[in-house]
């Protein structure tokens, strides 16, 4: 991105080749083989782009000469694209995402350093099925868990409950738990189901934003509750409904750590809404639930399937 007078503002600012020539001064060892994928802003991306990207990527990791891939996007969305990729690479060969916090006409502009160490990172190299990994600001976090928790600061992303992978220490790379992750086993998916709206609760709701949404097409919800997973009781009477066709509602919590527990047993809590047939979405947060859903309605699985997946 660069500052835009014209605009009075931040836009793509066309600024790929310009990136690698710098980075193949640095590595003249390295052989890029860079992909121009596309010029959108992060809040731009779909579903679909992600389905996508993560098919393009699995495809040329296939291929014997390629060590592994980084991929350059913006942080607004980048946490669901890499849980995407994450999901359905069959690949065991490292790939991480990075960006920026600051565009790259500002002052202190992060990119560059975030590209260099994802580089170095890729060519320890990672060990296989550890799964796509975030890298930014020097640490390097697990698609699964991490959650961008700053909207502007340099140091934006998080992942509290599970730690870090790793951190970036002068010229090296160092891995703090690697040896403890479980092994990444990729969902067989050859297509997505995009028609799965995310919808937060506030206090005093009614069930109007859901009876809108299976109105228009919706192929399953996720709902983020408060706390450990509780909503409004006016919401519960449209939650049964998607229920009674087998339409497949996940809850997750507003909170960004803790996640959801079915211990509260009134009127719109986990507990009870558990027993009806919602399912829990343990510690994954709404976003990443949501392309969970997603991937599993893609797969055709039923409504006892995903909640296995989602356990």
């Amino acid at each position: 991105m660069n500052a835009d007078t014209s605009s009075g503002g931040v836009v793509p600012g066309g600024n790929f080749s310009r990136i690698l020539a710098e980075i193949e001064t640095r590595h003249p060892g390295v052989t890029l083989q860079p992909v121009h994928w596309s010029d959108k802003p992060s809040g731009h991306m779909t579903p679909q782009d992600m389905f996508a990207l993560a098919l393009e990527v699995d495809a040329l990791l296939a291929r014997d000469e390629m060590l592994g891939a980084v991929i350059l996007h913006g942080t607004d969305v980048i946490v669901e694209t890499a849980f995407m990729l994450d999901l359905v690479l069959t690949s065991n060969k490292p790939v991480i995402l990075t960006g920026s916090m600051r565009y790259y006409s500002e002052s202190g502009y992060d990119g560059l350093r975030n590209l260099l160490n994802s580089l170095k990172t890729i060519l320890l190299p990672l060990p296989p099925d550890m799964g796509v990994v975030l890298l930014m600001n020097d640490r390097l976090f697990a698609a699964r868990d991490v959650i961008k928790v700053n909207s502007l600061n340099i140091d934006a992303f998080e992942s509290s409950e599970a730690g870090i992978l790793g951190y970036v220490a002068g010229e090296d790379v160092v891995l703090t738990h690697p040896a403890g992750f479980k092994s990444r086993r990729p969902l067989p998916v050859t297509r997505i189901e995009p028609a799965v709206p995310l919808i937060s609760c506030y206090t005093g709701m009614n069930g109007s934003l859901v009876d809108f949404s299976l109105d228009n097409g919706a192929k399953g919800l996720v709902i983020e509750g408060f706390g450990a997973g509780n909503v409004p009781p006016g919401l519960v009477p449209s939650l049964e409904r998607p229920l009674s066709t087998n339409i497949p509602v996940v809850l997750a919590s507003r909170c960004i750590e803790g996640g959801v527990w079915p211990i509260y047993a009134y009127e719109g809590g986990a507990a009870a809404l558990s027993r009806k047939g919602v399912i829990l979405s343990g510690r994954l947060g709404g976003p990443k639930s949501r392309i969970l859903l997603m991937a599993a309605l893609g797969m055709n699985l039923k409504t006892k399937a995903i909640s296995i997946l989602f356990s």
